[in-house]
């Protein structure tokens, strides 16, 4: 299926794509996303659920007010969203990655993480799966702030929540607060998948 997105002239693609079953034209719009995911911020691929579509476009030109954005009025795009598993892993927001797909042009318009952080793709780049002046978005977990009993005066109190701050990497400075001083890394699941996914990519593209 990589080699499919790869293969296809995009405008015969966009031609085709809302004319293709459903189940075809989802199984292309994944295909793209999570190669899109693979390369700009590989440690959010997850296939946890199968990942969940929905059509957006964007505003009238009357109703955005950031200046850059008025050349995308009333464009319509697809919304990719990976998930994942909340017993096994805490980030900021309610999915590993989303990745949104014009419909006009079937080419990636930006990928947001888990973490907050994303990355637009300009329409103007030739390829993306070529450009190799990408540093991916490193993964991290949903920040632990430490809870207090604020109740208790003991000046040497420790959080009620000091395993999971110690759990997640968090140590106590001297000055009282608690800071990340290691590295986080996908749960062992999901960096299975993650191998396997882009070893998959590597034999496709060989």
């Amino acid at each position: 299926m990589f080699l499919l997105c790869v293969s296809y002239n995009s405008l015969t693609l966009a031609q085709n794509l809302n004319s293709m079953p459903i189940a075809k034209r989802d199984s292309l719009l994944i295909a793209i996303a999570k190669e899109a995911v693979l390369k700009y911020g590989p440690d959010y691929y997850r296939e946890y659920k199968t990942p969940v579509i929905i059509t957006g476009k964007f505003p009238p030109a009357e109703q955005i007010t950031d200046k850059r954005f008025v050349k995308l009025a009333g464009r319509s795009y697809y919304l990719v969203t990976f998930l994942y598993d909340k017993t096994q892993e805490q980030l900021s927001y309610d999915f590993a990655a989303e990745v949104r797909i014009w419909e006009d042009t079937v080419s990636l318009f930006d990928v947001m993480f888990g973490n907050g952080w994303g990355r637009g793709i300009s329409e103007d780049i030739e390829d993306w799966r070529k450009d190799i002046t990408i540093e991916p978005v490193r993964y991290r977990q949903r920040q632990v702030m430490p809870i207090w009993d604020l109740a208790d005066q003991n000046p040497n109190k420790k959080p009620l929540n000091v395993d999971e701050l110690k759990r997640r990497g968090y140590v106590e400075q001297s000055n009282g607060q608690w800071v990340k001083v290691t590295q986080d890394t996908p749960p062992a699941e999901a960096q299975r998948v993650i191998r396997r996914a882009l070893e998959e990519i590597r034999r496709k593209t060989e």
